[in-house]
């Protein structure tokens, strides 16, 4: 949260990150410079890059284990 407030009180996981965009916003001339520590910002609060890697990696471990399972049927198991 913006406010700097966590959830359970303390700083919110999220304000060191919202602080230094804040602190670039203002020193910058132009908005465009500060366009790392805004996706790191929504990055934070959404997880969007986080969930997308996730959705990969496993979909990559059911072709895997489809993989697997074919090889292991019907031709012995190499024994």
């Amino acid at each position: 949260m913006s406010s700097g407030f966590g959830v359970r009180g303390g700083v919110g996981r999220c304000y060191p990150i919202f602080s230094a965009l804040n602190q670039c916003i203002a020193q910058a001339d132009n908005r465009e410079d500060c366009s790392d520590f805004r996706d790191d910002y929504f990055e934070c609060l959404h997880h969007f890059k986080e969930f997308q890697r996730a959705k990969v990696i496993n979909e990559q471990q059911a072709k895997n284990a489809e993989i697997l399972k074919h090889n292991n049927n019907g031709d012995g198991g190499g024994h």
